[in-house]
């Protein structure tokens, strides 16, 4: 795959990388087993809900590792009933809990801590929650959404979606093209039969354009843009919010490359904190492609005995 060097910073993990090197995922890992759960938090008030959440995640086959991405100092654990509980299991060698401790290793209290190369995830496939939920059912994640992530993971995989809406023609229109492009393109990498590609316009390797980011023009065309957060368009979707998402390990050398610095200050300084919004639509302008998406509700239908 493509890789980008920098400096001498040291490259997640560093296996098959040089020094400073970051390297794009491949477009499948069928091979990955096994997912590295991440969560974050930094006050007591979530402890409850964050505890029973991490207890049920503990729980799945798949789940071989929960990094808890702590923002605050140890001792807000050590003073409190779940904090204490946290750190029992964080202590067992047999639960699959690690603490990060974040201003241990000298990084602040900071929503892209989840996003660091430093917390050194054992696995590939990395699996995210917010500390407040919701956490979905193991059927939703596992049997749906790391099987989707695994035949994508150079994607970004959620069942929590969000878009831009759009208030003029040209954007509407150009909103259905790259929809449309990137439906072909996926549909062209899946090895989709060759009447599906038809229907979609042939494959982008036979001539298709790839998708494009929309630009706006505010000045001459009076064009805005507002975040729909009303609804989840799993169909238009344009980011996808952390719960409930899966990402490859390999992003998180892309995003402290010293090149983004100005996007990460951005963030910082922003009254809103837009990691989420960040973070999504860098996997995408890396990749290429546009997010997945999966359902987070499954109804299993029970069969009939004959």
């Amino acid at each position: 795959g493509r890789s980008y060097l920098y400096g001498a910073s040291p490259a997640l993990h560093g296996e098959e990388m040089g020094a400073g090197e970051c390297r794009l995922p491949p477009s499948s890992s069928c091979h990955v087993s096994n997912v590295t759960a991440v969560l974050m938090s930094h006050a007591t008030n979530r402890l409850v809900t964050l505890t029973l959440g991490l207890k049920g995640i503990a729980s799945w086959s798949m789940v071989g590792e929960i990094i808890l991405v702590w923002n605050s100092d140890r001792s807000l654990l050590e003073n409190d009933k779940n904090g204490q509980r946290l750190l029992y299991w964080h202590n067992l060698s047999t639960h699959p809990l690690r603490i990060f401790f974040s201003l241990e290793n000298g990084l602040p209290n900071c929503l892209l801590n989840r996003y660091h190369p430093m917390i050194q995830p054992k696995y590939e496939a990395l699996m995210y929650f917010d500390d407040d939920g919701p956490f979905f059912s193991e059927a939703a994640m596992s049997t749906v959404g790391f099987e989707l992530w695994r035949r994508n993971s150079d994607v970004q995989v959620g069942c929590f979606p969000r878009n831009i809406r759009f208030n003029s023609k040209r954007m509407l229109e150009a909103e259905k093209e790259m929809t449309l492009r990137s439906i072909q393109q996926a549909v062209g990498s899946q090895g989709i039969g060759a009447e599906m590609q038809e229907e979609v316009g042939g494959k982008v390797g036979d001539g298709q354009k790839q998708p494009e980011f929309i630009p706006t023009c505010r000045t001459t065309e009076g064009e805005k843009l507002t975040n729909n957060y009303n609804t989840f368009p799993h169909f238009a979707a344009h980011f996808i919010l952390p719960s409930g998402s899966f990402l490859h390990r390999n992003y998180l050398c892309f995003i402290f490359h010293p090149a983004l610095e100005e996007l990460r200050r951005y963030v910082l300084d922003h009254p809103t904190k837009p990691d989420d919004i960040t973070m999504s639509s860098l996997v995408s302008q890396l990749s290429g492609k546009a997010p997945r998406v999966f359902p987070r509700r499954i109804n299993e239908q029970k069969q009939e005995a004959e």
